[in-house]
């Protein structure tokens, strides 16, 4: 058994030297070819662009290999870019079988049984992908937030008599982040030759907004059906005004529901950590024996259930 957990702890050190050495050679090369690209930029004002990017998962061949050959590869390519991080995914990967070795001999260690080892290990190997979750959460609602004030500059310009293109451009330079990255990587694609059409699509796929798909699709339906492009688009920035208007009306009416939920959730585990600490032997038969592993096992699952019901109640979608 000694020798069984050696090799498995060789191992999660391995792994974790690994990445270490993935992160800092991956950096290393994407700062030389951001400054490669520099010396070819033709507009300073616009943010430098990764338009001719390496495409490679991993800088490991096996792990690159084993990445390409499954859709999730892709997946969290995009899941990394809308969250504003320039880790590869590869890095991700070990990132997450570092925090599953680590959970497991957490475990082992804590309670000395393989079943909460287990529970352990799958309880912290999703931790750096709801990390990068929370990542793109933060930069999408900053986009969002920002978007209505880069429509009204689009507005603004179209009406002076600019072109749309250069009215995106304005956007692309005058924008804060992420809406003037965003809007400087479309203006780079239709400088290169990209169908119209295509740019805008391509915008709707690096970016995981609704308030941007309306503004897509009102341009797109401009350009067949024709129209006043300035008041289309002025219309659309008073509806997602609006919408944010009603989301926070939303979140005034749900607020007692999901403290409600959050007192529930963390009531039972408050409890439970109260009674393990002040008296550990009132509490111990529930650990030792069948029937009361059993009960907090079912505890739990129910908790789980009903804290997905409780949001699933108060997430009102606008």
């Amino acid at each position: 058994m000694i020798i069984v957990f050696s090799i498995l702890i060789f191992l999660a050190v391995a792994a974790a030297t690994i990445a270490l050495v993935v992160h800092r050679g991956g950096a290393k090369g994407r700062m030389l070819e951001e400054r490669l690209r520099s010396f070819g930029t033709s507009s300073p004002a616009l943010p430098k662009l990764n338009v001719a990017r390496d495409v490679r998962y991993s800088v490991i061949p096996w792990l690159d290999v084993a990445l390409r050959r499954v859709n999730l590869g892709q997946r969290l390519e995009l899941l990394l870019y809308q969250a504003g991080m320039t880790m590869r995914v590869g890095m991700l990967v070990l990132l997450m079988a570092g925090f599953a070795m680590a959970g497991y001999f957490g475990g082992l260690f804590a309670m000395h049984r393989v079943a909460p080892a287990l529970l352990f290990m799958a309880l912290a190997t999703p931790l750096p992908y709801f990390f990068v979750r929370y990542k793109k959460y933060q930069r999408m609602k900053a986009f969002s937030e920002e978007f209505p004030d880069a429509l009204d500059l689009l507005v603004s310009a179209l009406r002076a008599g600019l072109s749309f293109s250069a009215a995106m451009q304005i956007v692309a330079e005058e924008s804060p982040e992420p809406v003037r990255g965003e809007f400087a990587v479309t203006v780079e694609e239709q400088s290169l030759g990209l169908d119209f059409r295509e740019t805008l699509v391509n915008l709707t796929r690096r970016v995981d907004s609704i308030d941007l798909r309306f503004f897509v699709t009102a341009v797109i339906l401009q350009r067949e059906t024709g129209g006043n492009l300035a008041e289309i688009l002025e219309n659309t920035s008073k509806l997602i005004r609006d919408r944010f208007r009603i989301l926070g009306d939303i979140q005034t009416f749900t607020a007692q529901g999901r403290l409600t939920g959050l007192i529930l959730v963390c009531l039972p585990l408050g409890i439970s950590v109260f009674t393990v600490v002040i008296t550990p032997e009132y509490f111990k038969p529930m650990m030792e024996s069948e029937s009361g592993r059993a009960a907090l096992w079912f505890a739990g699952f129910m908790q789980v259930m009903g804290m997905l019901i409780i949001r699933k109640i108060v997430n009102i979608k606008v």
